[in-house]
Parts: C-alpha cells; structure tokens; sequence
C-alpha cells in the first residue's frame, strides 16, 4: 500500500500508475539512511528508509521517509 497526500493506494499496478502520473519527470533520490530491525516470531524484518528527493526546478530537497514489512 502506498499512502499520498491522504490517498491509499493499493496493488503494485495502482501505485506504479501514481507514480507515473505525477506531474515532476526530473528527480533526484539521496537515501541517507537504511535501518532493518526483526519483527515477531515469524522471522520478519522491518527495513526503513529516510532521505531526500529533489525535484527539477525547486529550490529545497523533499524529506521522504518508508517502512516497508519484509
């Protein structure tokens, strides 16, 4: 599931559509962190990952964060 802007998104063929139909072409993705943890007793992981997305023609770098249940 992917959650946007307030919008649930479920199922890889919805997501990869939301991702391609946003409005930005140019990107630029620096992960500054990657931190995996075990989660219960079925042998788990829990991976997340923060860093910065910076989009042609603005200024600032958006802030980005995942967690993603392996």
């Amino acid at each position: 599931m992917l959650t946007f802007e307030g919008q649930k998104i479920l199922g890889s063929q919805n997501i990869v559509a939301k991702l391609t139909s946003l409005p930005f072409q140019q990107r630029q993705l620096q992960i500054t962190t990657v931190d995996c943890q075990p989660s219960g007793h079925a042998g788990g992981i829990l991976v997340f990952v923060s860093g910065n997305l910076q989009l042609a023609g603005e200024q600032h770098a958006l802030k980005l964060s995942q967690l993603d249940a392996v």
